[in-house]
C-alpha cells in the first residue's frame, strides 16, 4: 500500500506537487500599550480583563520581569522604562497589542480596559502608543 509506504518513511520518500498559501491583509488598526504592576497576581488579573474587555482584537499579551526589563535596556543602551539599579516596587511590565479594524473602535475598547486596570488598581504606570 503506498499510502503505508510514505508513512512509514515519515514523509521522506513524498514530492510536493502542489502548495498553496494564505496571505492576509494587516490589519488597519494597531494599538500598543506597555503596562507596569506591582505583583504577579495583578498581572493574572490583567491578562483576565484584557481577555473580558479587548476580546476579539486582543492578538499578543507579554511578560516582562525586572531583570528582562533591564537586559534590553542594556542591550538597547537606552534608559526607557527604568532608571539603573533602581530597584522598583511595580517589577512586573507587560506588553498588550490589539488589532483590528476599526481605529475608532480599538482604541475606545483599549482605552476602556486601560482605565479598568488603572481604577482596580491591577497596573500603577503605562504607556499608550
Amino acid at each position: 500500500d503506498l499510502k503505508h509506504l510514505f508513512i512509514g518513511a515519515e514523509g521522506t520518500l513524498g514530492i510536493i506537487t502542489k502548495i498553496a498559501l494564505s496571505c492576509p491583509k494587516l490589519p488597519t488598526s494597531r494599538q500598543a500599550a506597555l503596562l507596569q504592576c506591582p505583583t504577579f497576581n495583578n498581572v493574572r488579573t490583567t491578562l483576565s480583563t484584557a481577555k473580558e474587555k479587548l476580546g476579539e482584537i486582543l492578538s499578543a499579551f507579554e511578560f516582562m520581569d525586572y531583570e528582562v526589563v533591564c537586559l534590553v535596556q542594556q542591550q538597547q543602551q537606552q534608559t526607557v522604562l527604568i532608571e539603573e539599579d533602581d530597584e522598583s516596587d511595580n517589577p512586573f511590565f507587560l506588553l498588550v497589542e490589539t488589532q483590528g479594524s476599526n481605529s475608532e473602535h480599538d482604541r475606545e475598547k483599549m482605552e476602556q480596559f486601560l482605565e479598568c486596570c488603572m481604577e482596580d488598581g491591577f497596573v500603577v504606570n503605562g504607556i499608550l502608543a
